[in-house]
């Protein structure tokens, strides 16, 4: 899934688990002239951390995402983890929920 936005959040990277698996979290926030958006959080892991250092709080990206749910016998709760494998800038004209689109009405 492909999912676009404003980037409001970027955390640091964080070592969890046993095997000190490197994780970062990021926040996206739908671009929209809307008074109430939406917005994603995701996670980068391992290798992809790096995938974001080449942007900043405040830009415009287009995010491929993958979404994985694990069952927990230990809690019998399901959890769903969704994490970013590419990320690509756009610019401000180049958003598709933009509306200046020429209609003749």
């Amino acid at each position: 899934m492909q999912y676009e936005g404003k980037i409001i959040h970027i955390g640091e990277v964080e070592t969890v688990g046993q095997n000190a698996l490197q994780k970062r979290t990021v926040v996206l926030e739908e671009h929209t002239d809307r008074e109430y958006k939406w917005g994603i959080s995701f996670d980068l892991i391992k290798d992809k951390v790096e995938l974001i250092n080449s942007f900043k709080v405040g830009d415009l990206v287009k995010v491929s995402l993958n979404f994985r749910t694990n069952y927990s016998e230990n809690t019998q709760r399901y959890y769903t983890s969704i994490s970013a494998w590419r990320i690509d800038g756009l610019s401000w004209s180049d958003n598709s929920s933009s509306q200046d689109d020429d209609l003749p009405f």
